[in-house]
């Protein structure tokens, strides 16, 4: 059997499987309805959910979309579409109407399934193109005899289209294919050290691969137990955790910082906590040690939708303040290239182009997408970074975010590192801005910590101190709050937009 044909690593089909093995063993807590869910549970409603989809006329290759919170409803969406062959498509539901539409458009859903509490937006969506359904009212009650066996998503097939933020051009829907999934799922394991006996709290939403792919999937796959919870609130997320004995959970730098400043972090004893993947920007050495003193380690994470999420991160026991980044995952290949495509020697900074069982197919519908960035197996992630002789990578940014001031290459993230570890700053980017004598030079832009007072001559006089001259910011602009995207991470392309 070739691995094309394979149905086994199918997430429907795990679980059918841990169902079998253990049908009452504790799948999914919801914390916002109070409810447990076993993997028998799981089996059941998953197979009348995909049921129900069948007598809908959906066949393999269809998209079913939904913009919900996470709760239990998506698990069971998603499972029925690992069983019938479609392709399951999370919305964010953080964007507007307009921006749904064009992702409900480009993923070609006839179906979509919403959230009541999201009903200004399913007011708003073309009904006459596609079917809008209550996600309440998913009947789950079919009779076993009536419920037909499922072939199941074959290994290669699309299992999941997660869409970029959008927030500049056209959405892009990023294919995750059942080994996808598969294999990120046991790189988590491998890698993080993962048991049966975690407790994978899932606080981001699934339509980012940080609450799908980091730790999700690999929690059912293990048969361990998740925990939902709707929303990230710092000081309810704490309290889950201490609450149901969270072991790990990924989560942004931004949440990271909201719970360090929660008014009760300082007597929280999070005793369970052992580790959590850390993907969106660099992490900064004082939420490293805050969450240290707790006893639970906080892991640089290098991954992209493209990717199923982490390609290359920290693991438990490294020394995690040493800058950088992390080893490559274990079933993840990588190179450095130069601008002339050629592979780069130790310690000499390329980008980033990473290849494996992880890596998508492609864009959803979108050859042309799809060939600028994928090639042969590769994709090119436009990050710059290089690697030291031990084998541990460090960032360096983005190729088309760094400063070329003079003959001189400015990294924004060398700058923001320094600017993040003062203690009155909550958020930092910098850009590159126009200047007649030297191109560009940088531009900071700082958001305060709730409370507290900086002034620019202070950061300017901090980044004198750390850096080279021609690496200090000309100027600095403090603002309360930078913009987020809908998966929670600084919009640092807003940002360009607006003080570039």
């Amino acid at each position: 059997m070739s691995i094309s044909d394979m149905h086994s690593i199918n997430l429907g089909f795990i679980i059918d499987k841990k169902a079998e093995i253990h049908p009452e063993r504790i799948a999914i807590i919801d914390t916002s309805m109070g409810t447990s869910y076993t993997y028998g549970d799981l089996k059941e409603r998953s197979d009348s959910c995909a049921h129900y989809l069948r007598e809908m006329g959906l066949k393999r290759g269809d998209t079913v979309s939904i913009i919900s919170i996470t709760r239990i409803e998506s698990f069971d969406l998603m499972l029925a579409c690992a069983k019938l062959g479609c392709v399951f498509v999370p919305v964010n539901f953080r964007l507007s109407a307009k921006e749904i539409d064009r992702i409900l458009s480009d993923a070609e859903s006839r179906i979509v399934f919403y959230d009541s509490i999201f009903k200004d937006r399913y007011q708003q969506i073309d009904h006459h193109v596609r079917k809008v359904i209550d996600i309440n009212t998913i009947s789950l009650d079919t009779p076993t005899s009536e419920k037909p066996h499922y072939t199941h998503g074959k290994a290669e097939e699309p299992f999941v289209l997660i869409y970029t933020s959008g927030s500049s051009g056209e959405p892009k829907g990023v294919i995750q294919t059942h080994l996808n999934a598969f294999f990120k799922s046991v790189d988590s394991i491998i890698d993080w050290g993962m048991t049966c006996d975690d407790v994978v709290l899932v606080t981001a939403p699934l339509f980012h691969v940080a609450g799908l792919n980091a730790l999700t999937i690999s929690g059912l796959h293990l048969g361990g137990r998740l925990v939902l919870q709707k929303r990230f609130e710092a000081e309810e997320t704490l309290q889950i955790i201490e609450d149901h004995n969270v072991t790990c959970f990924a989560v942004v730098p931004t949440a990271l910082r909201m719970m360090v400043n929660a008014p009760s972090f300082p007597e929280r004893e999070l005793r369970s906590l052992r580790f959590m993947p850390v993907g969106g920007e660099p992490l900064e050495v004082a939420l490293q040690e805050a969450f240290l003193e707790k006893g639970a380690e906080t892991l640089n994470v290098f991954g992209l939708s493209e990717t199923t999420d982490g390609a290359i991160y920290q693991r438990p026991g490294d020394d995690l303040m040493n800058g950088s980044v992390g080893e490559i995952a274990t079933h993840v290949e990588v190179k450095l290239l130069s601008d002339a495509s050629q592979e780069v020697s130790e310690g000499e900074v390329g980008e980033l182009v990473v290849g494996g069982p992880t890596i998508s197919p492609g864009y959803w519908k979108s050859p042309r997408k799809t060939e600028e960035t994928f090639q042969e197996g590769w994709m090119k992630t436009g990050d710059l970074a290089y690697r030291d002789k031990d084998g541990f990578f460090y960032m360096v940014g983005r190729g088309d975010d760094m400063i070329k001031s003079g003959a001189e290459k400015v990294s924004p993230a060398e700058i923001e590192q320094v600017i993040a570890s003062m203690p009155e700053v909550a958020d930092v980017v910098v850009v590159g801005v126009p200047d007649k004598k030297w191109g560009q030079v940088p531009k900071a832009i700082v958001a305060r910590k709730r409370g507290m007072e900086i002034k620019e001559e202070d950061i300017i006089k901090t980044c004198k101190r750390e850096l080279a001259g021609y690496k200090k910011p000309k100027s600095v602009v403090i603002v309360d709050e930078l913009p987020k995207t809908g998966a929670g991470k600084v919009d640092r392309a807003l940002i360009k937009k607006e003080f570039a």
